[in-house]
């Protein structure tokens, strides 16, 4: 499958989950809650690009912390992008946009880009660096959060048990690869941390359900190159109950990565 093809794989899932993601995105906006607190320093930005604002979690509160911004809130899932100006629609400064990353012509440079959990859908991320760090002023800074290699390391574990034969056709990049793409595109790295997140479900069906309205059951870091059957699913799900209990439900765990970056 081509780049390309690939985005509209990810868009239309994403569009096809955007009236549900909201509700169920429970570690998401509390990666969008943490990662607006890192924004402190750049309270005079004047001119804004979000990343993947999906149904407005990061948007909101962007809206907030900076009043007299222009906002420029980019998704390349239409869906998502009607559930963000519905629900932010009419705020001063904000303009939501239909556009996938590569494609979006920016008519000036930004002083401040932010991404809080959508980074780790775009492949390859060197090159995603090297696009964002063109679209930055001179001393530009670009704050992000992303999921990287050990999100839902339970899941992966029990599918690879599961069905062996069936593995994801890619995985999330590794903080090294986020790092080394930083580098590469001549950004300097003023802070990252990394944080483990570990999410209380019901059931393994519930976290299977709640992944699938959050729209994360249909890209590349889930699909198979050959589909999931109703067998191999039940197995997932009795597998997983069995090796990740945690009280009446079961846990997953997710890796989360925040990094803060300045043009150099």
């Amino acid at each position: 499958m081509t780049i390309k093809d690939e985005h509209k794989t990810i868009a239309a899932r994403f569009s096809a989950a955007a009236s549900t993601y909201h509700a169920s995105a429970t570690i998401q906006r509390s990666v969008a809650e943490r990662l607006s607190a890192m924004l402190a320093e750049d309270e005079a930005a004047d001119r804004i690009l979000e990343i993947g604002c999906g149904t407005g979690l990061l948007t909101a509160r962007l809206c907030r912390l900076f009043p007299r911004a222009r906002i420029d809130a980019l998704d390349m899932a239409g869906g998502m992008v009607t559930q963000c100006r519905t629900r932010l629609g009419g705020t001063s400064g904000l303009f939501c946009h239909l556009a996938d990353l590569n494609k979006f012509r920016a008519e000036v440079l930004y002083p401040l880009i932010v991404s809080s959990s959508a980074l780790h859908w775009m492949d390859p991320m060197a090159g995603v660096m090297e696009t964002l760090a063109g679209m930055l002023t001179g001393r530009g800074r670009l704050v992000f959060a992303l999921m990287v290699r050990g999100t839902l390391a339970e899941l992966s574990a029990a599918r690879q048990r599961a069905a062996p034969h069936k593995p994801p056709e890619r995985q999330l990049p590794t903080m090294l690869t986020v790092r080394a793409a930083l580098v590469q595109a001549g950004l300097c790295i003023e802070e990252e941390r990394e944080e483990s997140r570990r999410q209380a479900y019901a059931s393994a069906g519930d976290l299977l359900r709640q992944l699938h309205e959050q729209g994360l059951t249909g890209g590349p870091l889930a699909r198979s190159g050959r589909l999931l059957n109703r067998t191999d699913l039940r197995y997932l799900v009795r597998d997983y109950e069995s090796h990740y209990r945690a009280g009446d439900g079961v846990y997953a765990s997710y890796q989360v990565a925040y990094f803060r970056a300045r043009k150099a």
